[in-house]
């Protein structure tokens, strides 16, 4: 390996045929020797050359190769975020591509070793897959997908668990390998158990399982190998297995459901028509003029500031924590070739750094720190005051961290219906929370270049660095 490229930094570690360092420039992929000509054969493909310019695969270029190995430099994907951090919609996103890239590995004569969703990151709301180490030739003579129990365990269920039992995909941080059937099944009612996608994906698993105990790591479908030598029928039925995860996870996965925050948009009798346009119209200026490249858009509800953001040419990640509100943002998304990516994330108990050591999955606050030039906070620090009890000087000391230039800031008074609301009766312990208090919490950290009273009593700042 290229002594230029090696660090103390820690590496990824888990997959015996290399591992990962992240670099601010870049991301280097170290090889070990026996995978090197296979992987070298796959990226030089008409095949991956296409995925490559699709945008569905993560570019690679050899930086060195010799007996030893390979050593390949990936572009960054702009922010990273884990599986923990997406929405229904942002799982079903990643499954989709797992499932169709493995389909076109198929037909060319490789597939993937294993699928899970830590292969994938987002770019925008486009997913990339990230992990190239995960292609290999596939053995034409098994037509069984050995990555089949990996795919149930780490989409399928946990998005069953989430729709139907309302377990939050977050759990999935503690969950590397996924769910077993059997964390589902006592769980689900029981006709739920015999309906899809949990009939296939639990209840068969586990009665099978007691009448036909497999082998340790085997996984169920297909035909043992060598009991199958046509190449063409091997393909079609692990085509047809990838069609019926597809359709599983499809199942699997949530319609359009309500939330206490859906409708926010719409239902939000606290702003007049004049208040909304004004905001949106005070929102537009001041991005058109600070013109951010990246911008943090915390509280983001169903998007319309992300959307005005990304329109001005700013990569957004938008973070709220109801999954519901992010789902509808990422359908509305979808196609529209805007730069936002959508994560459920609360600010006041934000992603924690993760996995062995701490060290395998960065929190959410080292990944925001020196990335944005601008955070937009618009109708939710009385959150963070109220309901999180978060000191105001604590956080204007924490967007300062996060922010590299400007801040635009929407204060929402002890008077408005809203503040009142999340205040419940508690008039008296938080007095101290006003205007001056926040001026003068905000003062070390930014200056005040511009300000606007709306109609109904909330302030909009835009807060500018000294």
């Amino acid at each position: 390996m290229d002594e230029e490229h090696e660090s103390s930094a820690h590496r990824t570690f888990r997959d015996p045929a290399g591992s990962v360092e992240i670099r601010k420039d870049s991301v280097y992929r170290s090889v070990k020797g026996r995978y090197a000509k296979d992987l070298l054969e796959f990226l030089e493909s008409p095949l991956a050359t296409r995925l490559v310019a699709e945008g569905r695969l993560v570019g690679s270029e050899v930086v060195a190769n010799s007996g030893d190995g390979l050593l390949l430099r990936h572009p960054r994907i702009a922010f990273i975020s884990y599986p923990s951090e997406w929405p229904a919609a942002l799982w079903l996103e990643a499954a989709n591509l797992t499932l169709d890239l493995c389909s076109e590995l198929i037909a060319e004569g490789w597939i993937l070793k294993d699928a899970t969703p830590l292969n994938v990151l987002f770019d925008g709301s486009r997913a990339v897959f990230v992990d190239v180490l995960s292609i290999e030739r596939m053995d034409p003579n098994r037509s069984i997908w050995l990555a089949y129990g990996q795919f149930v365990r780490t989409f399928i269920l946990p998005m069953l668990a989430h729709t139907f039992l309302g377990w939050p995909l977050q759990t999935a941080q503690t969950r590397r390998d996924g769910f077993e059937p059997e964390d589902i099944y006592a769980a689900l009612p029981l006709l739920r158990r015999f309906r899809q996608p949990a009939l296939s994906s639990v209840t068969l698993p586990i009665l099978l399982s007691k009448l036909l105990p497999q082998k340790s790591g085997e996984p169920g479908g297909g035909v043992p190998k060598g009991e199958m030598a046509d190449a063409e029928i091997t393909r079609k039925v692990m085509l047809r297995t990838l069609r019926n995860l597809k359709t599983a996870m499809q199942r699997a996965a949530p319609g359009q459901r309500k939330s206490a925050w859906s409708d926010y948009s719409d239902t939000a009798g606290h702003y007049s028509g004049s208040d909304h346009d004004e905001k949106q119209k005070f929102v537009a200026e001041i991005l058109q003029e600070c013109k951010p490249a990246t911008l943090l858009d915390v509280g983001c509800n169903i998007g319309v500031y992300s959307r005005i953001a990304a329109d001005t040419g700013a990569a957004v990640v938008a973070i709220d924590t109801d999954s519901e509100v992010l789902d509808r943002l990422c359908r509305q998304l979808k196609g529209s070739g805007k730069d936002i990516l959508p994560l459920c994330i609360d600010l006041a108990y934000p992603t924690p750094a993760t996995g062995w050591d701490n060290r395998e999955g960065a929190s959410f606050l080292s990944r925001c720190e020196g990335h944005f030039d601008t955070v937009m906070m618009l109708a939710v620090i009385h959150h963070l005051l109220l309901s999180a009890q978060i000191p105001m000087e604590h956080i204007a000391a924490l967007v300062s961290r996060i922010a590299n230039r400007n801040l635009i800031l929407e204060w929402v008074p002890p008077t408005d219906p809203k503040y009142i609301e999340v205040l419940r009766g508690r008039e008296a312990i938080y007095e101290h929370i006003t205007e001056d208090a926040l001026r003068a919490a905000f003062a070390p950290h930014f200056n005040v270049a511009k300000e606007a009273l709306l109609g109904n009593g909330r302030i909009l700042f835009w807060m500018v660095k000294p």
